[in-house]
């Protein structure tokens, strides 16, 4: 073999161990990679809420109401229209507070994740005191409710297990 051979395949060899050292060390200290169409895990959706009053005054006839559970049921959507009102239209000017900060924001090169989250808790903190309130009317609509009227509403309430309610 002439010696230009030799270089020649020497350098190559070198390359082809040079690269496959480089290759295998990222991936020996890097995380597995998920595989392709893997389903990632999510955190399971929250439960759906109970219905309204308001959804079940919508399917009395198939309920078979009572007048007397009709017309607790059109005082607390009544009670529900008016709590739930307030509430969206707070929410409805902390988002426009927010939006009116992002637009400045974007305006002047952006904003930290800390503004951004001190910003956005005001409407955080409103959709949350909704969905609990959500949730709890749902509750007390439901509360009206026989138990086979409940099984045919729909998803379980905590209500229909026994012991009452939380």
């Amino acid at each position: 073999m002439s010696p230009r051979v030799r270089v020649l395949t020497t350098t190559l060899a070198l390359l082809a161990v040079a690269l496959a050292y480089t290759l295998n060390r990222d991936r020996v200290h890097a995380p597995p990679r998920p595989a392709r169409g893997s389903a990632i895990e999510r955190p399971a959706p929250p439960p759906a809420p109970p219905p309204s009053a308001r959804e079940i005054l919508d399917r009395r006839v198939p309920l078979g109401l009572s007048r007397e559970q009709a017309a607790r049921l059109e005082a607390l959507d009544r009670q529900w229209q008016e709590e739930s009102a307030t509430l969206q239209a707070a929410i409805a000017k902390a988002e426009k507070a927010f939006a009116a900060f992002m637009q400045e924001a974007q305006a002047r090169r952006g904003a930290t994740l800390q503004e951004i989250q001190r910003q956005s808790a005001e409407v955080a903190r409103l959709s949350a005191f909704l969905r609990e309130g959500r949730l709890l009317h749902g509750e007390a609509a439901t509360a009206v409710l026989s138990q086979a009227q409940r099984r045919g509403v729909g998803p379980a309430t905590s209500l229909d297990v026994q012991g009452g309610t939380r």
